[in-house]
């Protein structure tokens, strides 16, 4: 593996889940390679069975729904020390439904899906780990489902600002806008406001 500082965040962001035993990291780290993405290189297309989640350890990257006609509906956004990929196209290996493209470069340690499924068999540490990390993308999923269904706007950007810290100084206002489910105007006169 190259990227060793990659490597070493991830890990500690393992740690902050789950307790590994240093036997368990060591096998599992044989299994995991690097892949740098160029600004809006595809991570993920839709259509395609996910073979790969991936750990970014520099960089950042949108999910987003494209409708027939073109239209883009941005969905998440994961930056340094998250995950992409679709949980989905894992575990029913069928096609996933959205897209991840990486808004900058994008340096990312490579989680192949069929290591996952074998690692959860073979030590509790790691189907903990699968658990910690579903649960916690059912609690984004639920909140989200809530604040775009009943919140409204100057609350669902604040969130934004919140929940992504520094992530709209790093993409262009009409990918916050889509995430947010308005158009550009809308949220520049809501950021005016809160300014």
């Amino acid at each position: 593996m190259k990227d060793q500082k990659g490597l070493e965040k991830f890990k500690r962001i393992v740690d902050q889940i789950v307790s590994v035993p240093e036997d368990e990291w060591n096998h599992f780290v044989q299994y995991l390679s690097t892949r740098t993405f160029e600004k809006n290189d595809y991570l993920v297309r839709a259509g395609d069975v996910v073979n790969n989640f991936y750990f970014i350890s520099k960089g950042l990257v949108r999910f987003f729904y494209c409708t027939e006609d073109g239209k883009e509906f941005n969905k998440h956004f994961a930056m340094e020390n998250g995950f992409a990929g679709s949980f989905h196209s894992l575990i029913l290996q069928e096609p996933c439904g959205f897209f991840i493209q990486a808004l900058e470069k994008t340096e990312t340690i490579v989680l192949p899906n069929r290591v996952l499924n074998e690692f959860y068999d073979r030590h509790a540490c790691w189907e903990r780990l699968g658990r910690k990390n579903a649960e916690q993308l059912v609690l984004i999923k639920e909140a989200r489902e809530k604040e775009l269904l009943l919140d409204p706007l100057d609350i669902r950007y604040q969130r934004f600002l919140k929940e992504f810290p520094g992530l709209a100084d790093r993409v262009p206002q009409y990918h916050i806008a889509s995430f947010l489910g308005v158009t550009d105007v809308a949220l520049s006169r809501i950021r005016k406001k809160i300014k």
